[in-house]
């Protein structure tokens, strides 16, 4: 059994924990589907921007259900981090990790996630389910 995970955004944390059970596609939110492809955000933003992981605050759960499901709200130096990143730094980043086309399209939708979520001064949250 894998791990589940969706990164999206919400305008305040109650809309977000709203998204536990299902997730946030049946909340309608904003999201990018990441099962079974990324599950650690922070890392992928650390070597995508040049940043280290310590310039990064850690990600707190909002809620969870204590078994299987959970949302963690994305510290806002990943999210800002993410945003900042421009399409030649993604391509280059994906010419030296020979990254799929289809593993750029999604690294680009988690950037431009990131930057909705700052421009409309909302949160980025991780869904997860196992």
């Amino acid at each position: 059994m894998g791990v589940l995970v969706d990164y999206f955004t919400a305008d305040s944390e109650q809309l977000a924990r709203q998204a536990l059970l299902g997730g946030p596609e049946a909340m309608n939110l904003p999201y990018v589907d990441c099962k079974g492809w990324i599950d650690e955000l922070d890392t992928l933003v650390a070597e995508i921007s040049g940043h280290d992981l310590s310039e990064f605050g850690d990600s707190e759960v909002v809620v969870d259900d204590g078994e299987a499901a959970g949302v963690e709200r994305i510290a806002p130096e990943t999210v800002a981090a993410l945003a900042d990143v421009d399409d030649a730094r993604l391509r280059e980043y994906a010419d030296d990790e020979l990254l799929e086309e289809y593993e750029v399209e999604r690294i680009a939708a988690l950037r431009d996630l990131a930057r909705d979520a700052r421009r409309l001064n909302q949160g980025m949250y991780r869904w997860s389910c196992v």
